[in-house]
């Protein structure tokens, strides 16, 4: 028997009454608040400006390379052959003017995606700024001036300009010749501050970007005629402190490299922990531009990277999990580094040169047994007319005396306004041995990268 609550009505009752007049009150309140929101007073928001830019990726990579076995021939986990990657980016420039002391300021808040971020300084790095006559102050923004003034033969290149480090495998079994630490080769030219200081994605799936810091950039100053020149400089307290965490946890994380080493007959397992976290670090660079003659110009930079070394190398035992009894602790050589970079660009033809060092930066010579020294050289000729353009780009690197050559052949074609197809096709041979086993013999291998894909920015 169903049994019928006279209390239970009356309440649904007023509840239906509270909802309908309710509802008449929001129907009725909308266009006034409507028309409070478009003719009130607010003059902050309607001074600023928002500029939304946008940026889409999509890419597949086709992948051969020898010296490889089982698994290791997978693109991803379960396919080989090839793979598919994506990457996007959306940020908003929110910026003001006072005109009365010619000051403009604003933020740059970068949006978060659910594919892969931009690995570009354009479309990452949150931070507020301030501009006028005087130069341009970012602070909170985690792309330093080194990274942003640098120039290399990416500056010119078609296509990706170098993504085919994703898909190569470097720690093959051949090359790590039975032992558990792979070789160290660098891929492109890089400064520590904007590559490897980063934050530790394995735990902030959200966030893999450098540390916080301040910069200044001066004004593009003339001098002579068609000369101009730019000074930026960035200065970062604390590598270890890339905004993802609170200020006083490690956000870069700690490297660890797994050795296995034979002594007396007997296999011993052990690992370093290796701490690159730097602190009151400097970096910064200057930028020639000349215009020599009509549709001829170059321009000339030099940028680099100085700081003390905050971290240290340490060695555990494997049945130490947790690190916490170390073997013994090895202190890292100071953060040095620099590159040097041209492109001359002439009518629909642009050429690029640069070399860079790392020196022996954030090394021991108890782990890089092989060498501490890290050089790259980069070239690159391209041509461009209209929407289409190509270019030949080579780079060539000796990290802890592991080579890596490569030679990229790319082409992009502007078929719609901010939508660009390309196709890049890269070969490159590796040469090394894991630096902390200097008597092993440097093995060889060599691989063909093909990408297609398609950018969108809007």
């Amino acid at each position: 028997m169903v049994q019928i609550n006279l209390t239970e009505i009356m309440d649904m009752k007023k509840l239906n009454k509270i909802l309908l007049l309710t509802s008449a009150v929001l129907a009725f309140a909308s266009p006034v608040l409507a028309m409070g929101v478009e003719s009130g007073p607010m003059p902050v928001v309607s001074d600023l400006k928002v500029k939304l830019s946008a940026y889409g990726h999509f890419q597949a990579g086709f992948v051969n390379q020898n010296h490889r076995s089982g698994s290791e021939k997978n693109v991803s986990a379960n396919r080989d052959s090839f793979a598919f990657f994506s990457d996007a980016a959306l940020f908003a420039d929110v910026s003001n003017t006072a005109d009365d002391i010619g000051l403009t300021y604003g933020a740059k808040i970068v949006l978060v995606p659910t594919a892969k971020r931009k690995g570009g300084p354009s479309y990452n790095g949150s931070h507020i700024y301030m501009e006028s006559e005087f130069g341009r102050v970012e602070a909170g923004s985690p792309i330093v001036a080194s990274s942003n003034m640098s120039v290399d033969a990416s500056a010119i290149s078609s296509a990706t300009g170098g993504d085919w480090d994703r898909y190569a495998k470097f720690n093959s079994s051949f090359l790590k010749q039975d032992t558990s630490f792979e070789p160290s080769f660098a891929t492109f030219a890089e400064f520590f501050l904007d590559s490897k200081l980063v934050t530790d994605t394995e735990t902030r799936k959200y966030s893999n970007e450098p540390s916080r810091s301040i910069s200044y950039y001066t004004p593009k100053f003339e001098f002579g005629q068609g000369n101009k020149v730019q000074v930026g400089v960035s200065f970062t307290p604390d590598s270890a402190n890339t905004g993802a965490d609170n200020p006083g946890a490690n956000s870069s994380g700690v490297d660890r490299k797994d050795i296995k080493t034979t002594s007396a007959g007997v296999v011993v397992e052990q690992y370093f922990k290796l701490d690159k976290s730097v602190k009151n670090a400097v970096s910064g660079g200057v930028v020639l531009e000349q215009n020599i003659s009509d549709g001829v110009d170059v321009k000339l930079a030099l940028t680099g990277e100085t700081a003390k070394a905050a971290g240290k190398a340490q060695l555990f035992n494997t049945t130490d999990a947790e690190g916490k009894t170390s073997l013994a602790t090895y202190k890292l050589k100071d953060l040095r580094t620099y590159n040097i970079g041209s492109v001359l660009n002439f009518g629909s033809f642009s050429a690029a040169a640069s070399y860079g060092s790392l020196g022996k930066s954030l090394t021991t010579s108890e782990v890089q047994k092989t060498g501490q020294n890290t050089v790259y050289y980069t070239g690159g000729l391209a041509y461009k007319q209209g929407p289409f353009s190509a270019s030949v780009t080579y780079f060539r690197s000796n990290q802890y005396k592991n080579v890596l050559d490569c030679v990229t052949v790319g082409t992009d074609y502007k078929l719609a306004p901010g939508f660009k197809p390309y196709a890049e096709i890269s070969g490159f041979s590796l040469k090394g041995k894991p630096e902390f086993f200097p008597d092993l013999k440097a093995k060889k291998t060599r691989g063909t990268i093909a990408l297609i894909g398609a950018k969108l920015s809007l």
